[in-house]
């Protein structure tokens, strides 16, 4: 997995990737900025609203999906990889894993505890 967020902002790595997922699964860049990334997948006869993006607020690196039935924030969220439908975004220890599969219309989070070591 590569790095989410740089000293800049969100890294340049992470925003081609996130763009080129986005567009390449049929959604839309609402918002692109050093520290804001946001897309919309529109709804269609299968699959209803989707928006997902990536955002610092408060000093802290924050994931914000939405649908028309949930909303969800999750923090500290710093690794990503992307498959062609699939968005994996993960916390440095794995202890959080957000996974978006487009194609599909699933979404999943995973929250586990970390092993003190």
């Amino acid at each position: 997995m590569r790095p989410i967020w740089d000293d800049d902002g969100l890294a340049p790595a992470f925003v081609t990737a996130f763009e080129e997922w986005a567009t390449r699964n049929g959604g839309e860049i609402e918002e692109s900025t050093d520290t804001t990334l946001f897309c919309e997948f529109p709804p269609t006869d299968d699959q209803i609203r989707l928006r997902v993006g990536l955002y610092e607020a408060g000093g802290r690196h924050r994931l914000r999906f939405d649908t028309v039935r949930e909303e969800v924030e999750l923090k500290l969220l710093t690794k990503f990889e992307t498959t062609d439908s699939k968005l994996i975004l993960q916390s440095d220890k794995a202890s959080r894993t957000f996974q978006l599969d487009v194609q599909a219309g699933e979404w999943r989070i995973q929250k586990r505890p970390v092993a003190d070591v």
